[in-house]
């Protein structure tokens, strides 16, 4: 099975921008599997049944069987729920 990694967001304003310059922050990193006919297309729902449609998927694949599904440095955002169901056989 393959998995993507897509990013929830919020749009926030920064006082440096105008009224109308969202900024994107992450809330959540996801897990997605993959469309079974793409290997480039997240399915509809992540791992923890979170919609996939309005989240971005990130430019990071795990490596290989066994390798953390989460790309370096976002622990701070990591979906427990998709962590979860990813370690669950």
């Amino acid at each position: 099975m393959a998995i993507l990694v897509l990013r929830e967001t919020t749009g926030t304003v920064s006082d440096d921008l105008g009224p109308d310059d969202a900024v994107p922050e992450t809330v959540k990193v996801h897990a997605a599997p993959t469309v079974p006919d793409t290997s480039e297309d997240p399915d509809d729902r992540t791992f923890c049944g979170m919609p996939t449609l309005d989240m971005e998927r990130l430019d990071y694949r795990p490596p290989g069987p066994g390798a953390p599904w989460l790309p370096p440095g976002m622990r701070p955002w990591e979906c427990t729920g998709c962590a979860d169901a990813l370690r669950t056989p």
